[in-house]
């Protein structure tokens, strides 16, 4: 990322912080949605094409992301609104825009409890024997 495209993104993420009110970094707190449904909203908004089907690959990965914008259901709603509501001063334009009348407030919850169910499937470094192969090799001194 060049520094253009780095102080663009942190501008933004600065205005939406102010925006929002919260700190940048906030704890989440629980879910009410139901996360069922908010498993259906999920593919049927497409979000799984840039987050992933698990919130672990995609840009933003979502598993472990602490932004405040997903500290909780109110922030989750804010920031769907913000973007079709209020454009930020500096625009960003690769996630669709979802006002009321395209997402409820009920749906929006229950893809906010989908994304809080969210658990990691990534293998521990212990239980890859592959990668454990690999590590011990380049450990070693190389020899031509």
């Amino acid at each position: 990322m060049n520094m253009k495209n780095c102080l663009i993104t942190t501008g933004w993420v600065f205005m939406t912080v102010l925006a929002l009110g919260v700190p940048a970094v906030a704890q989440q707190s629980s879910p009410t949605g139901n996360a069922a449904a908010g498993k259906t909203l999920f593919a049927a908004y497409v979000c799984f094409g840039c987050h992933g089907y698990n919130g672990e690959t995609g840009n933003p990965r979502l598993l472990g992301n602490t932004s405040a914008n997903l500290a909780s259901e109110t922030n989750f709603i804010r920031f769907l609104r913000l973007r079709a509501d209020k454009a930020p001063i500096l625009p960003v334009t690769n996630m669709p825009n979802y006002s009321e009348s395209s997402m409820s407030d009920k749906q929006a919850r229950d893809i906010y409890a989908y994304i809080r169910s969210f658990k990691s499937t990534s293998t521990e470094v212990k239980d890859a024997p592959a990668l454990n192969q690999i590590l011990a090799g380049a450990s070693k001194p190389y020899k031509p």
